[in-house]
């Protein structure tokens, strides 16, 4: 019994749920898909298996999720004003999903999405080496910022699935929406390559495709000049935005 406890906390410690935050997984123990649940509630993490044929839940005394890459520059995941649930909880967010080509990044997990009941965002968890040191949220009734940043890390958005190509476009809808045909997306959060940006691009994939929206062709070809410095990198030109093609579209044109 002992081993067995000591797994679990291994396993949910890797899960690294921030503060405030639930997460869900598939069972350490009975092994069924999606039904394993860690909420963290003031660095207390609370485990609980749904399926009904599993009884184990408790308790592990948690941790601060940070970035380690500079103890003197450390990125802290600040959660002081969002109330976040799992996505699944909220009918407009899984419509948000499955209406932007985000459901494919979604259901093989290549990203993670929660909902902020507070102010009705989908917010999208940005990661900094397997850690999460920030995220953005898309309005889903109109509120401004359509996109909100709710740390200050600056980093891209960058789906979570193995690729040697990341395409470049400007949020993470159409990021996720890349990754049915196998690449990986990064999100610039706009049309603007930050410094921030260029050694997450550089040291991750060996080739970048820029294809940000059509009427930021200009940029596009200003970003694609600049990481061209540093590695193999093309441009794709779009007639609108990726998150709107058909999936048909998106295996046939990014192929």
């Amino acid at each position: 019994m002992r081993v067995v406890m000591i797994d679990i906390r291994d396993y949910i410690e890797a899960m690294a749920v921030p503060e405030g935050l639930s997460y869900r997984s598939n069972c350490p123990v009975c092994g069924h898909d999606n039904s394993f649940s860690v909420s963290n509630n003031h660095n207390v993490l609370l485990y609980n298996c749904f399926y009904a044929d599993c009884n184990i839940s408790g308790k592990v005394q948690g941790m601060v999720y940070r970035s380690n890459q500079n103890p003197k520059q450390e990125i802290e995941f600040n959660l002081e004003t969002a109330t976040w649930v799992p996505v699944e909880r909220s009918p407009l967010s899984m419509d948000y999903i499955r209406d932007n080509n985000i459901f494919h990044a979604y259901q093989n997990r290549f990203c993670n999405i929660q909902y902020d009941v507070k102010e009705d965002r989908c917010v999208f968890s940005i990661y900094k080496e397997s850690t999460i040191v920030d995220a953005v949220g898309r309005s889903l009734k109109n509120r401004k910022p359509k996109w909100k940043r709710y740390a200050s890390s600056k980093l891209p958005f960058i789906t979570k699935n193995k690729s040697d190509v990341a395409v470049i476009v400007e949020d993470c809808a159409s990021a996720c929406a890349v990754t049915i045909a196998g690449h990986a997306g990064v999100a610039l959060m706009g049309t603007n390559l930050l410094q921030e940006h260029i050694p997450e691009i550089v040291n991750n994939f060996k080739l970048a495709v820029v294809a940000l929206d059509k009427d930021a062709t200009k940029k596009a070809i200003d970003i694609a000049k600049e990481l061209s410095v540093h590695m193999q990198t093309n441009i794709k030109f779009l007639d609108k935005d990726i998150k709107t093609w058909s999936k048909e579209k998106i295996l046939t044109e990014l192929k």
